[in-house]
Order: C-alpha cells, then structure tokens, then sequence
C-alpha cells in the first residue's frame, strides 16, 4: 500500500509536469497559429489589393483605347463641318482599323442621332435598315447632357445581333450643340477573358463593376447576360464611395458562397470598379492545417515518448509554410517591381511633356523670327538664311511630337504616305549617313498603294532601323535593303491583325545578327547590347509601339551570322476623292483685320507673334500673363478673339478662357501650347462654353491668323 501511495506521489508531480507542458505547448501553439492566420490573412488581402490594381491598369488601357475611338469620332464630326471628306474618310478608315482588331474586343462602333437611329456604323448592322437605340438606357443617358463615360449593363445587341457592354458619351458640334451619342460596343465574354488574364490563384474572382453594384464581367467567364448585381447594403458599395481603392474582410460574400478577402480599385477615367475577391477558406488552408497539427501535438504531449515526433512533424509543417509564404512574398515583390516600373515609365512621360514644354517656347521664338525676317527683308541671303532657321525650328518640332508620342502623351497624326516617295526620300538620307562601306538598295512594286500613317514618326521609325542595321554591319560594312510590298491579311493572321489590305514595309541587313534571348527581350523599353552612351534601348520600342498605335504590327527575325530583317504592316490608307487645302494656304483676300488679345508669360514668344500678326493688319494687344490679360479685357470692348498660352503662371490658359468667358460670353479663343495633354480635362470643358482652336508650338504666325479666321469667318458669316 505504502509502494502504491509513493509510486502515486512520484506519478502526480510528473503527470502535473505532463499537464503543464501540455498547456503551456496548447497556449503557446494556439498564439502562434493566430499570428501566422493573420500574416496569412494579410498577405491574402495584400495581394487582393494588388491584383485589384493591375486589373484597373489592364481596364484603364481599354478605356483609353475607347476614349481614343470617342476622340477619333469627334474629330470625324469636325470634318464633316469642315466638308473636308478626305479627313473624314482618313478617320472613318481608322476606326475601322480599330474596331476590327481583335485585342480591343470590339463589337461594334455607332453614331446615333437624338431620334436614336444609328447614322453612321463602323460595320453594318445586322438587322434590316437603320438600327433604333432610342429606348435604351445607353441612349438616354449621354443625349441628356450628361458629359461622363456611361457604361451600359449586359444586353443582347440589336445592332449587332451580340450581347454587349455600351461605352457612350454625347457627341457635340463645334458649338458645343449635342447632335447624337457616340457609342462603342465591347463583347463582355472577352472583357471577363481580360480579367481572367491575371492569375488570382485558385478560388480568386476578379470582377468589373458599374458604380450602382450592376457586375458587368466576371473572370469565371460566365454566359452573357448572366451577370447579377450587388446588394445595395453590401460592404464593397459603401467603401467604394468612401475612398477610391481598399481591402476588405467581409463575412457576406459578393454572390453567396463563404466568407471573401477583398481588394478594389475605383477607376478615375470611368464608373466602373474593379474588386478582386479571395476566398478565405482556400486562403486560409496551410493555416488550418497548422491548426489540426497543433491540436493533435497538445492533445497527445503527455505521451513523452510521442513528443519528439510531434514536435518533428510540428516544425517540419512550420518549415513548408514559410517556404510558402517566402515564395508569396517573392510573388508579391515581383508584381511590386512591374508596378514601379509603370511608375518609370509615367513619369518619364511627365518629364518628356515638361521638356517638350520649354523646347517648344523656344522654337516658338525662333520660328515666329525667322518668319518674320523671310517676310520683311528684301536681302537674298538674308532670306536664305532665316528660311534655313525656319526649317530647323520646324524639325525642332517635330523631334518634341515624337518625344511626346513615344512617352504616350500625344496622339498620332495618321495621313495617307506615298510609299514609293517615301523610302527614296529614306534612301537619300541613308546614303549620306551610313558611310561608304554600306550600300542601300530600295526595291518595290509598281502601283504600289499609299499607307496609313504618321509619316514624321514613321521616318524616324525607318532611321532608327536604319541605324540599328549601320550598327550591326560596322566591321566589316554590307547592304541595306528597304522594300515594299501590298498583301492582304486573312483570319487568323500570325500577327494578330484585323483582315483586310495592307502596305508591308522590311528593313534588312546582313550584319552580326541576334541570338535567341537578345531577340526576346529586342523590343523591351531600355534593353541595348550597345556600350554605354551610344544607346538607349528606346528604338526598337518605339517603333513596336508605333505600329500597334497606328493599327498594324512589327516582326523581328534575326539569327547569329545571318543578318536582322524587320518587318512593318500598316494598314492601306483609302483612296482619296478630294484635295485638301494645306495648312496656312488661306487666301490674304479672305482674310480680314480683327482685333485680338494675345497672352504669353515668354516675353520673346510674345513679340514675334504680336509683330507677325501686326503685319497681317490685324490690332493687337498684347498681355504678360493672366491677370494682365483679365485687365486689358475689361478695358478694351473691341476684342474680338482671345490667343493665350496655356502654361502660365498662376493661372493658366483654359482658366483665363473661362474668366474672359464671364465677362465676354461664347468669346473666340485660339490657346497655343507645347504640351495639350497637361489640361485635356478642362480643355474638353472649356470647348463647350464657345468655339476654341488649339494649335501645338512652335506655330508661324500666318497659320495662327488662319485659325482666327476659321474661328471669325463662320460668326459674321451668320451675323
């Protein structure tokens, strides 16, 4: 008895040694399990939130590329008031090209009047005669002055016998009058692809949402028209109008189901939302696993002799969930990277407008001279001279348009380009830069069709090639051939262009050639295998980009010791039935003196513009900045038309507008500028309070008074 109490008194010490092990390991491992599902539930939201960005980034693309189509409409409408049917078929072609390219996801772009008959179709409709959109939602919206992007909800298409998503906006005459709605057409199944393009993982949603809960895409690719809408109480409508991106943690899921972490993006450009949802669960599930091993260790600690195993099994799971979470981190840094890379890339924009900005007052001063001396000097040499100054100023700007356009932050200038004229003009230049240890040969076919471009930009895509090609064959010299060629491109065309006719343009070389992985990474932006400083690595991007701007693709095939070859498609430009009277052509007998304010914070920009416009016969009084300008028109009744520049200090050149605007209602305005993109916005607001020409810097002084006209001519006209 006495043993038993003993061996009883040895036990209860050791079985309470067992149970305060054990509980301390249950307290201990419990604490644990909470803060690595709290990491995990952090890393989860995280990338929530980061997969929510890099869908508005995708959506954000496809938004400009319909504000791109909007912009093209407006600039058709003021052809058709221009009556000049060349621009207006040149626009109608592009898009064309636009609609019909199959990354866009297009279905269709309109033209409906206010009686909500479709006028004018980038493809004709699929029912009989003119199609009504009258008694759509799509339709009423933009035709009641509403001047927002409305983005339609699901709907099977009348027009083109398709479900779709409506883009629309009013379409305004050169009044500001709303004579119809534009409108382009999206298929929803691809845009929900779009969304599908982004690896959420498994269980993860993305969605696109209008403001109002309406789900208009899902990556789960779902049938049309079988999208639902979101409660008016659930938690993601009322963060969306409290801040413009977030996480969330919400219990009640978007479409029923089990608990979500959810990430969203408001975009600015549109009222649409993208949300990308995870499910906790599968989110959670290393963590739970962690959890079942933790109770199953506590429960069975007691068991020495299990211990060591338990706690082996116990740290051995630990290690496979950091390996995990270190593999989601190096995920996450990854994705953090191509976004500040964006980031790069946006700011360089900024900086290319800045500097486009003060090159351009500059060549504004220069040309504005220049033109001048040509005007008034009678000395041969003297005239020859400052002709010469004249054309430098010119390509001064056009090297800025291309700067801006690289960085995005100008729009391409397409026009019908003369093929044949073009590369003799492209050879003679070649021929007088490469050197004489390489020979340019130019071939093509007779007849050959003009193609769509911008042929200052397309110039310098075919030098920079050029150049590339020179680069290559410096050792021991060879041939540049350029050729041309019309083809036309069937379905499923390898380059992933619309069908139809196009100009393809090859530069080739038989230099050192490319291997494998410098041809993969050929076209990325800033990527060179030239020594540093003689190289920039932008070449090859801007002419890819270029291509694709313009509706058409880039090809690079190159191998070690065989040689580059480069090919460009554009597309065809239409036959043109009518001439277009040049820039600056305007008859002096149709000219008429007027009086004129002109604003400029550039003293210099200021006098060579002032005298230009002096000589013409026009008044002018001139003003240094805003307030001055605000001053001079209280004072003098007798203006009729405003020119100012747009960045000034203080106030700025649509604000001065919409001040003078105030005092002098539905007043003519012309704003000169070296950077347009930096005020779209209130541009687009100022053109609806009266008629505004803008023209881009440097601008001689007789196509300024050209503009005053066409913004003068059409008033006394109808006075």
């Amino acid at each position: 008895m006495r043993t038993a109490f003993r061996r009883l008194a040895l036990l209860v010490p050791a079985v309470a040694a067992a149970l305060g092990v054990a509980v301390a390991v249950w307290w201990a491992t419990l604490a644990w399990v909470q803060r690595e599902e709290r990491s995990a539930i952090s890393i989860a939201l995280a990338r929530a939130n980061l997969g929510a960005e890099t869908l508005e980034q995708s959506m954000s693309r496809v938004v400009d590329q319909v504000e791109g189509l909007f912009e093209l409409l407006v600039a058709r409408q003021r052809m058709i008031e221009a009556g000049d049917q060349a621009g207006r078929l040149a626009l109608e072609q592009q898009v064309l090209n636009l609609a019909h390219r199959r990354d866009l996801a297009m279905n269709q772009v309109a033209i409906a009047g206010l009686d909500g008959v479709v006028r004018w179709t980038a493809t004709p409709p699929v029912g009989p005669g003119n199609a009504f959109v009258g008694d759509a939602e799509h339709f009423r919206v933009p035709r009641a002055g509403v001047n927002e992007l409305y983005v339609s909800e699901t709907f099977f298409s009348r027009v083109t016998n398709r479900w779709a998503l409506i883009f629309s906006r009013p379409l305004r005459d050169s009044a500001g009058e709303i004579i119809g709605v534009a409108m382009v057409s999206m298929n929803p199944l691809l845009v929900s692809r779009r969304l599908a393009a982004i690896n959420l993982g498994q269980g993860g949603v993305g969605l696109l949402l209008r403001r109002d809960g309406a789900i208009l895409a899902d990556s789960r690719e779902r049938e049309p028209g079988r999208t639902g809408r979101i409660g008016s109480a659930h938690p993601v409508l009322g963060a969306i109008r409290l801040a413009r991106g977030g996480q969330l943690e919400v219990s009640e899921p978007l479409e029923g189901g089990r608990p979500q972490l959810i990430g969203y993006r408001v975009m600015r450009q549109a009222p649409l939302v993208l949300v990308v949802a995870l499910d906790t669960e599968t989110e959670l599930a290393a963590v739970d696993g962690l959890r079942r091993a933790a109770y199953v260790a506590a429960l069975v600690i007691m068991l020495l002799s299990a211990a060591a195993l338990l706690l082996g099994v116990l740290f051995a799971e630990r290690w496979r969930t950091l390996e995990a979470l270190d593999a989601a981190r190096a995920e996450n840094e990854a994705a953090l990277e191509t976004l500040a890379q964006g980031q790069r890339m946006e700011a360089l924009g900024r900086l290319a407008g800045g500097v486009a900005h003060d090159i351009n007052n500059v060549l504004q001063a220069v040309l504005g001279g220049a033109r001048l001396i040509i005007k008034r000097s009678q000395d041969p040499a003297l005239h020859r001279l400052a002709q010469l100054i004249s054309e430098a100023a010119e390509r001064g700007g056009a090297v800025t348009r291309r700067l801006l356009a690289f960085a995005r932050r100008d729009n391409l200038e397409a026009e019908p380009v003369p093929v044949p004229a073009l590369l003799e003009g492209v050879r003679e230049v070649l021929a007088h830069s490469l050197g004489a240890s390489i020979k340019v040969a130019v071939s093509m076919p007779p007849g050959l069709p003009a193609l769509l471009a911008d042929r200052s930009q397309l110039e310098t895509v075919l030098l920079n090639l050029a150049i590339n090609a020179r680069d290559a064959m410096a050792s021991f010299g060879g041939e540049l051939r350029l050729s041309a060629a019309a083809v036309i491109m069937e379905e499923d065309n390898r380059q992933g262009l619309a069908p139809g006719h196009y100009v393809r343009l090859e530069v080739a070389d038989n230099g050192a050639g490319m291997d494998a992985e410098t041809l993969r990474r050929a076209t990325e932006p800033f990527f060179t295998t030239k020594q540093k400083g003689q190289g920039t690595g932008l070449g090859l991007a801007m002419a890819q980009g270029f291509c694709e701007q313009s509706g058409g693709a880039m090809e690079i095939h190159s191998a070690p010791g065989e040689g580059t070859r480069v090919t460009l498609w554009l597309p065809r430009a239409a036959a043109i039935s009518s001439v277009t009277r040049p820039l600056g052509s305007m008859p002096s007998r149709q000219e008429r003196r007027c009086h004129i304010l002109l604003v400029d914070d550039e003293p210099e920009v200021l006098a060579v513009l002032a005298a230009g416009l002096r000589d013409r016969g026009h008044m002018v009084v001139t003003a240094v900045g805003a307030l001055e300008a605000v001053g001079a028109l209280s004072a003098d009744p007798r203006v009729d038309v405003l020119v100012t520049d747009l960045s000034m200090p203080g106030m700025d050149g649509v604000k001065l507008i919409e001040e003078a605007r105030r005092q002098r209602p539905g007043l003519p305005a012309v704003l000169v500028t070296g950077f347009v993109a930096e005020a779209e916005d209130e541009l687009h607001h100022a053109s609806g309070t009266g008629p505004i020409q803008v023209l881009r810097k440097p601008v001689a002084p007789e196509v300024l008074a050209e503009r005053i006209m066409d913004l003068l001519l059409p008033a006394r006209q109808t006075a």
